[in-house]
């Protein structure tokens, strides 16, 4: 470790014009200490460089906004996947490959919220299913309700600070549960028609904070076993402009 005066003399003499080799002569320094002077590849952590739950130093950059997070946590919940592969995780998402507008939001999502990952794209052997998949070490932080087992068959619930966010962005969160495990369809009765959503999962606890989601908002919807249906007019009126088409 040199004193930080002998670090500024030789970067003093950088600027006059002199190289690498000819700085470290006259100060009796390595020439690549001098060189690690001129272009530093060291660089301070930031809050970005930081798992936001787990407060460990990450080697690829993570960066959420609230509403970014509400729909990506939606996503994983509906149809998400999380698995350790040797030192790191993976995360694979399952969409139908026929929603080619909600394949490219969610790529674009993962790429925004992990830019120095990248970010994979697949089919299933039969082409219908899309898979979009990221490796980053830190995911069963970032979605604690990883577990063993299918979702339906251990308790799902979040965390204060999943609670918050969810709180802020409700929109986000709902859109990415109905883009996954959700559809939009014209109800039918008789001579009348009117535009419906409907959210089916298998786990009650998916289910309830659907319609936690729901509550915060303002949607009225009816709760069957496995499903949550919305038709009233108003309230599709509400899915419409904040959520959107199943597209």
């Amino acid at each position: 470790m040199h004193p930080n005066a002998v670090r500024q003399e030789a970067l003093d003499l950088i600027a006059t014009g002199l190289n690498d080799c000819e700085v470290a002569r006259l100060l009796g320094l390595p020439r690549t200490t001098v060189r690690d002077w001129r272009r530093p590849t060291y660089q301070a952590r930031t809050a970005s460089e930081i798992c936001p739950r787990c407060w460990r130093a990450v080697r690829r950059r993570i960066t959420f906004t609230d509403s970014d997070y509400a729909e990506l946590l939606g996503l994983y919940l509906g149809d998400g996947h999380i698995v350790r592969t040797g030192r790191s995780d993976r995360l694979r998402v399952f969409l139908d490959a026929r929603y080619v507008e909600i394949v490219s939001d969610l790529h674009a999502l993962l790429r925004r919220c992990f830019p120095g990952s990248g970010v994979g794209l697949g089919r299933s052997a039969k082409g219908t299913t899309a898979i979009v998949s990221l490796y980053c070490t830190h995911l069963a932080c970032l979605f604690p309700q990883h577990g063993p087992g299918r979702k339906h068959d251990r308790t799902i619930e979040l965390e204060g600070w999943q609670r918050a966010i969810v709180e802020r962005q409700p929109w986000p969160f709902l859109r990415g549960l109905i883009r996954s495990d959700g559809c939009v369809f014209v109800n039918r009765t008789g001579r009348y028609e009117y535009v419906s959503y409907d959210f089916t999962n298998h786990s009650a606890d998916i289910l309830r904070l659907f319609a936690d989601a729901c509550d915060i908002v303002g949607v009225q919807y009816r709760a069957y076993a496995k499903r949550i249906r919305i038709y009233r007019r108003g309230s599709v009126a509400l899915m419409l402009r904040h959520v959107g088409l199943k597209a």
